[in-house]
């Protein structure tokens, strides 16, 4: 007798050919094919990649099973692991299993809300000093404006020491360059083929090595100084594992500021994108929240509930993490699904968020939805960190620096929308282009 082929009852979905003959479609544009196919499908469906099962879903409860309940039984995929620690080092981001386990619970304690109260006077200043050539007129695209503030917070927050304008320009156009490179690797996969004549992935390979070069100098300086920065950068250096009291070595120190980069500054600024251009298409809500500031400080306002429930709508509607992955380490399953090791588990946060059966009036910006008895509350179909163990670790810190950034910027400026409405990219995040509005300096100023 023959060993019985075990048997699973994966989603309804396309097969290998209709994933195949799909594929372009999908490409072309994600979020609209992923949608369509969530509405045919009642929000989970099944797709065949190669050899690989894949189970798209924005059923909060599977979500939650996959991340929360479950999440030992599931890691990041290789493709994705390897081939962001081939640019970027085995930080946070790009690696699985015990190392991470070890490096999250390193590394979390720098990032709670308390520890990070440090850096806050760093972030304002880097917010006002920018501010101050902040470009007004009419059709502004807010986005690059934005991506660099946001990168300037970050570096300042990292390194609270003066580097060079050269420097500075160098560290955010490698950065730039990566990005692009990784973005256009996701979108379109095909090019790698191409890699090896254009020498494309080469020349981002000596990029990478030259961030690492100038990130090992700076560690090396601070160690050599003996002094004490209130900066991310002394945080990581002091953290000492549990077991052997020791610290970080220099390029591992290396791999996570490299992540706390690449991950950190391109998602608050899509984010910040998103909510100016809705702050700017919604009157009432603009005034409501420039009235909550009355007689506030800075710090106050992150005690601010309506910012807070503004800048979660902002999430919902544009969550800079549209979509995750995960890989099932063993067999697993979920209700009435059943599905084999290596399944690729897809998480559609764009969707669930938009769901109209989970969320009223699902399509407009209401941030009084996350308002209850006069306090932002927890929603438990919102995800826009992701959640479970690996939540996003930045998440106390991006939401303080979009709430200074918000506070500083209508006490100077008011927006108002162009008419053109931006466009949405999903690459790894879900970037905007086009964000075109018209700004003005507040007549008090």
């Amino acid at each position: 007798m023959g060993i019985e082929k075990k048997k699973y009852k994966l989603p309804v979905g396309y097969s290998l050919f209709q994933t195949m003959l799909k594929t372009n479609e999908f490409l072309n544009n994600p979020i609209k094919f992923i949608s369509k196919s969530m509405v045919a499908f009642s929000g989970t469906y099944s797709a065949v990649l190669g050899n690989r099962k894949l189970i798209l879903t924005q059923n909060p409860e599977f979500i939650n099973y996959i991340l929360k309940e479950n999440h030992r039984n599931y890691n990041k995929s290789e493709l994705t692991t390897k081939k962001g620690a081939k640019f970027f080092g085995k930080g946070l981001l790009f690696s699985n299993g015990d190392y991470w386990l070890k490096q999250r619970r390193l590394i979390q304690p720098a990032f709670h809300r308390d520890k990070l109260k440090g850096l806050f006077n760093l972030i304002i200043k880097s917010i006002d000093v920018y501010l101050l050539e902040f470009p007004v007129g009419k059709n502004i695209d807010i986005h690059p404006l934005v991506h660099q503030l946001s990168f300037n917070i970050l570096i300042q927050s990292l390194f609270d020491i003066k580097l060079t304008s050269q420097m500075m320009e160098e560290i955010r156009q490698i950065f730039t360059e990566l990005q692009h490179f990784l973005f256009k690797d996701v979108n379109q996969p095909l090019h790698r083929f191409f890699y090896p004549i254009t020498g494309t992935e080469t020349a981002q390979l000596k990029n990478a090595k030259r961030l690492r070069e100038i990130f090992l100098e700076i560690i090396s300086k601070r160690k050599e100084s003996n002094k004490q920065y209130d900066d991310l950068l002394d945080m990581l250096l002091n953290s000492k594992y549990e077991d052997t009291g020791e610290t970080m070595s220099n390029e591992q120190i290396v791999d996570e500021v490299l992540i706390l980069i690449f991950a950190g500054h391109e998602t608050t600024a899509n984010t910040l994108s998103w909510l100016l251009y809705l702050l700017s298409t919604n009157k009432e809500a603009t005034q409501k929240l420039t009235d909550s500031f009355h007689d506030s400080t800075i710090h106050e306002c992150l005690n601010n509930e309506y910012l807070k429930a503004t800048i979660n709508e902002a999430m919902r509607l544009y969550p800079a993490a549209w979509i995750a992955e995960r890989v099932a380490i063993e067999d697993d399953k979920f209700e009435d699904y059943s599905f084999p090791k290596n399944t690729i588990i897809v998480p559609f946060f764009f969707g669930l968020h938009r769901d109209k059966n989970l969320w009223n009036e699902e399509l407009n910006f209401v941030p009084e939805r996350f308002i209850i008895n006069n306090k932002v509350t927890k929603l438990k179909n919102y995800f826009p960190f992701g959640a479970g163990p690996r939540m996003c670790i930045g998440n106390n810190f991006a939401i303080a620096e979009m709430s200074f950034f918000i506070f500083s910027f209508l006490k100077k400026f008011q927006i108002q929308a162009s008419g053109q409405i931006p466009e949405m990219k999903p690459l790894i995040t879900l970037r905007p282009d086009n964000v075109i509005l018209n700004i003005k300096r507040n007549n008090n100023l």
